[in-house]
């Protein structure tokens, strides 16, 4: 046969019950401890990080050996002196030279001093 299901509540019920008839036997609680009431603060608003921005990049033609060792640099608007200076350079030293793009960092303006 199916046993019929417990009703929690008229448990619940039952076992107080039984604990104020015998105070005795009830487990002993621990004295509640004093709590300090926090002290409430504002919330704190945190303030977005400025994003770094990236460095300013300056467009040069390099000239590099087979080795990838960088020879001499031009600037972007002198790729005719740059392609002079690879066959000047491929006539008089033995080996390859090749002309490649090169980004390097731009130096940043001098912020002036105010007058005082």
């Amino acid at each position: 046969m199916a046993r019929r299901t417990l009703n929690r509540h008229e448990l619940r019920k039952q076992a107080e019950q039984a604990e104020q008839l015998a105070p005795g036997t009830a487990v002993a609680e621990a004295p509640a401890k004093k709590t300090r009431a926090k002290a409430t603060s504002a919330t704190k608003v945190k303030k977005p990080r400025k994003k770094k921005e990236p460095p300013r990049l300056c467009a040069r033609w390099g000239i590099f050996d087979n080795s990838m060792k960088q020879v001499a640099s031009f600037a972007y608007n002198q790729r005719g002196d740059a392609d002079q200076k690879v066959a000047d350079l491929s006539v008089k030293k033995p080996g390859g030279y090749f002309i490649q793009i090169v980004k390097e960092p731009m130096p940043e303006p001098a912020v002036e001093a105010a007058p005082e």
